[in-house]
């Protein structure tokens, strides 16, 4: 953890499966999709191992299927949230209704299941509403003062200082500019310390002949503002906006494939293939399609090998992996 206190949750499944670095028996989730991730069934298989898996959502889930216990949250406008921008803008919401039937917050399940536990932790003992006052106790505000200005308030701002890093140096290991990282040659000697674009390992210049039948870039996990990610993807009204699953493709591209708005389409990789919609747009370069992730009918994510990562970050290759596009039934 020397760089971040975070990790992938794509690792996950793999820790899970292989019980390296230590075995993971017992899971508790929060708003777990498991389409999000590259080999979607694998993550699936990974739930299916476990001991015992506790899984807090808004909807019933794929995730939820595979759950021991399903825990049913509140929305956004059934709890109060803090929320500070960084202009020093800081605001604490109340909720538009009394959480609905049975549902919680996140962080009151938390809070409660710590008090069940008795971890030991003063924090957790004392409430969500301590920790935040805990949390914005340098810039003097308090959860009390926040709720009396339901329109928020400007937190008190430190004096901006320019040219700090005369006094203080820049944020890293030397605390000067650095054109080499010091950080990676250390950590991962096989990667250059200096920054330089090399082609994904599945790709037209690193693979050119698998490029001959698999010439596009398949592009997945793209934004459809109406879903928010994949926050209201099963709110009826808004998935009719887009209810079948298709594939965002340049026109240029589907008339030299003979394809027409509407059409079913087939999109393979080596790892599989998907059947769906073709949906032309201009707003994509021509030999780029993409996929919006989320729909069980034709998971994108299924299409993509688990190891498939950037070498350095470890995050998948959502944007840069080869497909082939043809229209269904015409092979």
């Amino acid at each position: 953890m020397e760089m971040t206190p975070d990790a992938h949750g794509g690792k996950l499944h793999q820790q899970i499966l292989t019980e390296k670095p230590y075995p993971v028996k017992y899971l508790m989730a929060f708003g777990l999709n498991p389409r999000m991730w590259p080999d979607t069934e694998r993550t699936l298989r990974s739930l299916k191992k476990l001991d015992f898996f506790v899984n807090l959502d808004l909807f019933f889930t794929d995730a939820c299927k595979y759950a021991d216990i399903v825990l049913p949250v509140c929305t956004s406008v059934e709890r109060s949230e803090l929320k500070t921008y960084p202009n020093g803008y800081t605001m604490y919401t109340a909720p538009a209704i009394t959480p609905l039937y049975e549902s919680k917050s996140d962080t009151d399940v938390i809070f409660e299941l710590a008090q069940r536990l008795d971890i030991g932790d003063d924090l957790m003992r004392k409430g969500y509403e301590y920790n935040l006052d805990w949390i914005l106790e340098p810039s003097g505000l308090t959860i009390s003062e926040l709720k009396k200005q339901p329109l928020g308030i400007m937190a008190p701002q430190d004096p901006f200082e320019y040219k700090k890093y005369e006094e203080e140096g820049f944020h890293t290991p030397s605390g000067k500019v650095e054109c080499v990282s010091e950080v990676l040659k250390r950590l991962q000697p096989s990667s250059s310390p200096l920054p330089e674009y090399k082609p994904p390992k599945m790709s037209r210049e690193t693979q050119p002949e698998l490029a001959k039948e698999y010439p596009f870039i398949l592009n997945t996990g793209t934004r459809l503002p109406m879903y928010q990610h994949s926050r209201a993807f099963r709110l009826p009204w808004i998935r009719s906006l887009r209810p079948m699953p298709s594939a965002d493709i340049n026109g240029e591209d589907a008339a030299c494939l003979g394809i027409e708005q509407g059409d079913e389409i087939c999109i393979s990789t080596p790892k599989g293939q998907i059947e769906l919609k073709a949906n032309i747009s201009e707003m994509l370069q021509t030999g780029v399609v993409s996929v919006y992730h989320g729909y069980p009918d034709a998971d994108v994510n299924t299409l993509i090998e688990a190891d498939y990562l950037d070498p350095i970050s470890g995050f998948p290759g959502f944007k840069s992996l080869l497909c082939k596009v043809e229209k269904a039934g015409g092979r």
